[in-house]
């Protein structure tokens, strides 16, 4: 090997290297901060339960509130009902459902709560009846009621591609994530900015526990692990192939004399 090769092949390794280290602190940063968000919530956790249970309860943002406990008294909007398709549970296709709760019966103060899933083969078309205790049509509100549980987070522009769907004869959303602005703008909902993930239903009925919330700090760590060492091994693999092409010159000059 060739000194200009041999130079060229110390540039590339030491640069794929660099970028290999920066990624693992990268990963790293992912780690610390996903941590620190499961640490802050499993405090919320601890903290007093929310009670919205009239008009202007709810406040205008979501700070500080990601992982509180809050129970909502009011009514269901049954014919605003959301589709979160292609959510699978114990290999089987469905969706998750996310319906607006009018709190205080008032439809200024919506809140889309995330109820659970339902089975749906094309992961589009869920039995929505099914997933009620009363079967009574989407278009009846039902008698004022409360829900329970913990309030998660909305990501703006997860949502993608939006899709209608016809259901009992009624029309749908059906998005991809937990995209609120994606509702606001395809829908005549106004939601509030909290989405409340609703304690596991009882069981026997045909709703599941929606998708539960994560309490760890996720892959981040192993990743950081794995480019620091694809960052070693490059550096290694090059210093033996430059040892090697070193231990064969001399070979090769002793044979020609």
């Amino acid at each position: 090997m060739t000194s200009t090769r041999k130079i060229l092949l110390c540039i590339v390794a030491v640069g794929l290297s660099a970028l290999f280290v920066r990624l693992g602190f990268w990963q790293l940063d992912r780690h610390g901060e996903r941590g620190a968000g499961v640490h802050a919530r499993a405090e919320r956790a601890d903290a007093p339960r929310l009670e919205w249970i009239g008009p202007g309860d709810v406040p205008p943002d979501t700070a500080d509130l990601i992982g509180r406990r809050a129970r909502l008294a009011g009514r269901w909007d049954r014919a605003g009902e959301v589709i979160l398709r292609s959510r699978t549970l114990d290999g089987r296709a469905g969706a998750e459902v996310l319906t607006p709760f009018l709190v205080g019966g008032d439809s200024a103060q919506v809140v889309m709560v995330l109820r659970g899933w339902l089975p749906a083969p094309d992961g589009l078309h869920p039995d929505l009846a099914s997933g009620w205790a009363d079967p009574r049509g989407a278009a009846d509100a039902g008698p004022p009621v409360q829900v329970e549980g913990v309030l998660v987070s909305s990501r703006d522009g997860r949502g993608g591609q939006p899709l209608r769907t016809e259901i009992a004869g009624a029309d749908h959303l059906a998005i991809a994530g937990l995209d609120l602005a994606l509702i606001r703008d395809q829908t005549a909902l106004e939601p509030t900015p909290h989405v409340l993930r609703a304690d596991d239903p009882p069981p026997g009925g045909a709703l599941r526990p929606a998708r539960a919330i994560e309490t760890d700090s996720g892959p981040h760590l192993s990743y950081a692990i794995q480019w620091f060492a694809f960052a070693i091994i490059g550096l290694g693999g090059t210093a033996t192939l430059l040892r090697s092409s070193s231990d064969r010159k001399p070979s090769s000059e002793r044979k020609r004399r």
